[in-house]
């Protein structure tokens, strides 16, 4: 009879082990954001899919000059209809969608983005910031 009563004082005492821990470590996967897309598996929003992406899966953009940032890729979208384009940037908490303005250009009032021989570049001001590989 002690034993019995033993065995579940300890069970119970590690269900309620289990349960503290469980509150207190993060499940993974549950980090949804407002759109039900789950970051920790590389999922982000797509104003233009509407839908869940992920950004690494898409066009991938290179980094000219990271001399002063860590950052080596940005990553884009082209929606089928070629009316617009999605760039994901790591500095940028939510992607940039720019408008198509004509063959192979598209722009917002700080980026452009264009393509020369098959390559995307994505432009800010006057500065090429990332160039698709060849």
């Amino acid at each position: 009879m002690v034993m019995v009563a033993t065995v579940m004082f300890m069970s119970c005492q590690s269900e309620n082990k289990q349960a503290t821990q469980s509150a207190q470590t993060p499940v993974v996967g549950a980090d949804k954001d407002a759109h039900g897309c789950i970051a920790s598996a590389g999922y982000t929003w797509s104003s233009l899919k509407d839908s869940c992406v992920r950004p690494f899966e898409q066009i991938q953009l290179d980094i000219i000059d990271n001399k002063e940032s860590y950052e080596t890729a940005a990553f884009l979208i082209v929606d089928e209809k070629k009316q617009a384009a999605e760039v994901f940037l790591k500095e940028s908490p939510e992607s940039i969608v720019l408008k198509h303005v004509q063959a192979y250009e598209y722009e917002n009032e700080d980026y452009k983005l264009i393509q020369d021989q098959h390559c995307w570049t994505l432009i800010k001001g006057n500065q090429k910031l990332y160039k698709e590989k060849p």
